[in-house]
């Protein structure tokens, strides 16, 4: 008994550890379609990640980014949790505006993919109107700004002419 009073102890301790996420509005942020362009490079220098795998695209995650060829930091609000690592410091991504197939793909359930027989009817597809973005507190020096602010994804484009 004293052995499941330990571990018990022990779980609830970890599991207050986590990340507490709350909630902005997206009026909050400064939204601007022309931040970046499609497949424009960028480097990633903050993301909010997520309080889990958003499949039902309830939020968006912020990424505070910095265009390559700009010099430009921009906010991007993607629907897709990324995971990032410290091995993904410092590395190249392209920014893939709303309408670009990939961010069209990424925002989608996966339960209306299914039903997806030809390409066109991905890109006739409205994009899905969400109003939160998730937020760590404990981030806000970094994620409370007045960087404009862009809809989209971030990704690698490959370049292999095979």
């Amino acid at each position: 008994m004293k052995h499941f009073i330990i571990i018990t102890l022990v779980t609830l301790v970890f599991a207050s550890c986590g990340q507490t996420y709350e909630y902005w509005d997206i009026s909050k942020f400064k939204m601007d379609t022309d931040a970046l362009a499609d497949d424009e490079e960028v480097i990633i220098l903050y993301s909010s990640r997520a309080p889990n795998n958003n499949m039902d695209k309830e939020y968006y995650i912020q990424m505070v980014v910095v265009s390559q060829k700009t010099g430009d930091t921009v906010n991007v609000l993607t629907t897709f949790n990324h995971d990032l690592t410290m091995e993904d410091k410092g590395k190249v991504f392209n920014f893939f505006n709303e309408d670009n197939i990939a961010t069209k793909v990424l925002q989608m359930d996966i339960k209306d993919l299914e039903g997806v027989k030809n390409i066109d009817d991905i890109k006739s597809e409205p994009s899905k109107k969400i109003t939160k973005v998730a937020r760590d507190p404990k981030f806000d020096f970094i994620a409370d700004n007045n960087y404009p602010t862009i809809i989209g994804v971030i990704g690698v484009a490959s370049d292999d002419k095979k």
